[in-house]
């Protein structure tokens, strides 16, 4: 019987062992910046290049199709997403997902469609300029904005503006991200904010997991931690799922996961952005480990025409905690061993070391690593999380303000 065969377009290395379980064969097209020689070493073929070039992804995977025919083709990275659906489509192969994809990496696309089907209202405003920006910030009579690159990720370039005075250094920072593009400008949400992360099949869809988040206060957003099961009651947890689920028929969801970003506000849940792929900072390891649904693997399940594999929750409850240190020279780094011993950790990962200049935290990459562990509830889960964070002892001088400066966007 022939080995099925995937391709998968980027990615970080999780989805390998997760193929390789399923018994299937798999080819890989990744970015310079990640390439990795075990991953070459265990794929059928392995390329490095820009996925994003369309006009060199696309003789590449007919080549390799022709020479090794592909029963599907899947990303569960974000820039990756569009060019494997184009590459689906190309091969007519199954992991066609665009309609999703385009609705969901263009946040200015998000919005539009939630205006047109009266979901999730948002006040927002597209803006070429800063003096557009200023006019809706004016418009909105004093309550905060939050300027957003309409295709970025990783919460870079997300920072809140709540007064005129903010403005111009914030916009600058956002519009260095969003290089040729509009900004997005919306009012700022207020209440708790949760994760969704939910799993379709052929275009029905089960919300698996809600995830409480953790983020840096204004003016930006960067996450500092997550866990779930999240504490909700049963109306709260009822209203989140039902916008998710008619979000994600709206965009057109066919087959694998979507990650989706709201807050519970006082008139509701208002959804803030989404992504056709698993939740980063490990969110889909603790939604495997608490709920038992394996997202990656039932998506190449469904694609392969597989029944899904079984569901089996390791943990009632799951926390993860990063380290987030910023402007500071690091002098010496302890407890590192401590950590990783300490009551529910499953897995520590540090990359503080002595000597390293840290800048500000523009984005969740320049976070420096994270705990991760389980527990009998989700408090439990957090407690163990943030004291096994806290061995890890760090002694650090603070920056010179010139070393800080430059390492905003914009440079200043």
């Amino acid at each position: 019987m022939r080995q099925q065969h995937l391709l998968l377009v980027g990615g970080r290395g999780h989805e390998l062992p997760k193929a390789a379980a399923l018994g299937v064969r798999h080819s890989m097209v990744q970015i310079p910046e990640r390439a990795d020689e075990e991953h070459a070493a265990a794929a059928a073929r392995y390329a490095v290049q820009d996925y994003r070039d369309l006009e060199t992804l696309l003789p590449l995977a007919r080549d390799w199709h022709e020479a090794d025919p592909f029963d599907a083709v899947l990303s569960f990275t974000e820039y990756g997403l569009e060019p494997a659906s184009r590459v689906a489509i190309d091969l007519g192969v199954p992991g066609e997902n665009l309609s999703a994809v385009l609705a969901t990496r263009d946040k200015t696309r998000t919005r539009a469609l939630l205006d047109r089907h009266g979901l999730s209202p948002v006040r927002h405003r597209i803006c070429a300029t800063r003096a557009e920006a200023a006019a809706f910030l004016s418009e909105l009579g004093g309550r905060p904005l939050v300027l957003k690159p309409p295709s970025g990720g990783l919460s870079e370039g997300v920072y809140a503006v709540e007064s005129a005075q903010q403005l111009p250094e914030r916009w600058a920072w956002t519009a260095a991200v969003a290089g040729r593009e509009p900004v997005l400008a919306e009012e700022y949400l207020t209440g708790p904010e949760y994760s969704v992360e939910s799993i379709s099949r052929h275009g029905v869809h089960e919300v698996v997991m809600v995830t409480e988040k953790l983020t840096t206060g204004l003016p930006g957003f960067v996450e500092l931690g997550h866990q779930v099961p999240a504490r909700l009651d049963a109306g709260a947890l009822e209203a989140i799922e039902k916008l998710v689920l008619e979000f994600l028929e709206v965009i057109g969801q066919r087959t694998g996961p979507v990650h989706s970003e709201l807050r519970l506000t006082p008139d509701g849940p208002r959804l803030i952005e989404a992504q056709t792929r698993v939740g980063g900072d490990q969110i889909w390891e603790l939604c495997e480990m608490v709920s038992g649904v394996d997202q990656i693997t039932e998506t190449m399940s469904a694609l392969l025409g597989r029944p899904d594999p079984p569901r089996v929750p390791r943990a009632r409850a799951a926390a993860i905690r990063f380290f987030a240190r910023e402007n500071a020279r690091v002098r010496h780094v302890d407890g590192l061993a401590d950590a990783a011993r300490a009551p529910g950790v499953v897995r520590s990962v540090c990359t503080l070391r002595p000597g390293q200049d840290l800048g500000p935290l523009l984005s969740s990459d320049s976070r420096q690593g994270y705990v991760l562990c389980a527990g009998d509830s989700t408090s439990d889960a957090v407690a163990r999380a943030e004291a096994a964070r806290d061995l890890v002892r760090v002694d650090s001088v603070p920056l010179p303000a010139a070393a800080t400066a430059t390492a905003r966007p914009d440079g200043g």
